[in-house]
């Protein structure tokens, strides 16, 4: 039987206008060359210009210049800042996109895994990881974000994560007056834990009634651990729309659609008992 929130597999014209209840979404999943990020940036527009279809809205795993290292003497630094954050800019205007991913960022000294969205109308924003991964060593090179976030883009409103995140509700709680309607987690979530990336989206997207969308790497970093994807969207009901073959450089372009959400919360209204 087929679902209410079954996607539409997208092939847009980037010149038509701005869509509203169809957001169409394309997800990237790929391998980061360790460090490199002239080399990443390279591989991401032929893989963008290649995409079925430009999205409204197009999601880049975590750290996806350079992968998840915590080298911040080579990752974080303003010239690698300025480069990926002009090649964001032109990727955006060239797909008519808003385009969004996590990237080391250096600011007042320290170091940040921050999460940028990028907008073809010259928009701009960023979220700062509030959670550092300690069994990686995170919190020893980054400094952790505090303020929780969300933006609109095209009538949606969406919440973004990074990676370890996702395990802690509270940061992801939906609003009873200022619900967003998608939650993004941007992640490099290694092979052997894909079991708990899969249900705590899946229960993050039912607990928020959200649409909740997974974008995940591929490949062996270059500390060795193993990635295999598990790029994935969870309707609000927890039912898989869409999941990205496990250990290949995939991507995708689906349709959301933001009438079927409201009138699921409407039904079912979940939220209102929020306190």
């Amino acid at each position: 039987m087929k679902s209410d929130f079954s996607p539409r597999h997208c092939g847009l014209d980037t010149q038509s206008p701005p869509l509203h209840n169809e957001l169409a979404i394309s997800l990237v999943q790929y391998s980061p060359v360790w460090e490199d990020v002239s080399g990443n940036l390279s591989r991401l527009s032929r893989i963008v210009s290649q995409l079925e279809g430009r999205g409204d809205l197009i999601l880049l795993p975590e750290m996806f210049s350079t992968g998840f290292s915590t080298n911040t003497n080579v990752i974080c630094t303003p010239k690698n800042q300025s480069t990926v954050l002009e090649w964001m800019r032109q990727t955006a205007q060239s797909t008519g996109s808003l385009i969004a991913g996590s990237v080391a960022v250096e600011e007042n000294t320290v170091c940040y895994n921050r999460f940028y969205w990028v907008g073809a109308d010259g928009s701009s924003g960023h979220y700062d990881k509030n959670y550092l991964f300690i069994m990686s060593d995170e919190p020893k090179y980054f400094t952790a974000g505090t303020e929780k976030k969300q933006f609109e883009w095209r009538g949606w409103k969406i919440k973004p994560i990074i990676c370890y995140d996702l395990r802690f509700p509270e940061l992801c709680r939906n609003t009873r007056n200022n619900p967003y309607d998608i939650l993004v987690c941007v992640a490099s979530w290694p092979s052997v834990r894909s079991d708990v990336w899969l249900t705590l989206l899946k229960a993050r997207a039912i607990e928020n009634q959200c649409y909740a969308i997974g974008v995940n790497r591929v490949g062996e970093d270059g500390n060795g651990l193993q990635h295999k994807g598990d790029t994935i969207v969870y309707s609000p009901k927890g039912e898989t729309i869409v999941r990205l073959p496990e250990n290949e450089e995939k991507s995708a372009t689906i349709g959301l659609s933001l009438s079927k959400l409201k009138a699921f919360r409407q039904k079912f209204p979940v939220l209102e008992d929020i306190v």
